[in-house]
Formats: C-alpha cells, structure tokens, sequence
C-alpha cells in the first residue's frame, strides 16, 4: 500500500499546529473509534468518526474504504461509490472496497 500523508491542507485552524505525526496519530484515534461503533452497528457514528480521520488525514486510501462501508450499510451507495473511488485514486492497490464500485457497474 502506498505511505499515507497528512500533508494536505486542512481548514481547521487548530490543525495547523500539529505536526504530520501528531495528524497521523490523531486520524488513526478517529479511525478506531468508528471500527468500534461499525462494529456495534451504529453506522451513523461510523461514519462520523470516519470524516474525521479523512478531515485530519484526506490522503489516506483506507479511511475512506471504511467509510464506504459504512456509507453501504446506510444504503448510501453512491457516496459509498464516491468515497471508493477515491481509495482507489490515493491507493491504486487498495482493492479493499473494489467489489463496491464492481457492483455499481
């Protein structure tokens, strides 16, 4: 898989005084989280959580594969397809979410 950055430019403010660590760190706390609430099935927090990391990390292909998941559970699919999509333009080999775009063809 390719090296995730968090070197993009983030609106919030605060983010501007953490290091790409510290934003790494952080997006992956945000990314738990929402494995815990996908797991109890509450999608809506999931996906909360989810933005979260990718408005902290947006380069990183795996946060949105999660939220995908989670946006297919909502039977949001063609944000699903959207957020799949992008996984695959960060991270070509991340194949994780390729059956999502599979089905919508």
């Amino acid at each position: 898989m390719a090296k995730e950055s968090c070197d993009e430019v983030n609106m919030d403010p605060d983010m501007d005084l953490l290091s790409d660590e510290e934003l790494e760190r952080d997006a992956e706390v945000f990314k738990e989280q929402g494995n815990a609430f996908y797991i109890k099935k509450d999608y809506a927090e999931a996906f909360n959580y989810y933005t979260k990391a990718i408005d902290m990390c947006p380069k990183n292909a795996s946060y949105y594969g999660n939220r995908a998941a989670t946006l297919m559970m909502l039977c949001r699919y063609r944000e699903a397809l959207e957020d799949s999509q992008q996984a695959v333009r960060l991270d070509d080999d991340f194949m994780k979410v390729g059956y999502i775009i599979l089905k919508e063809k």
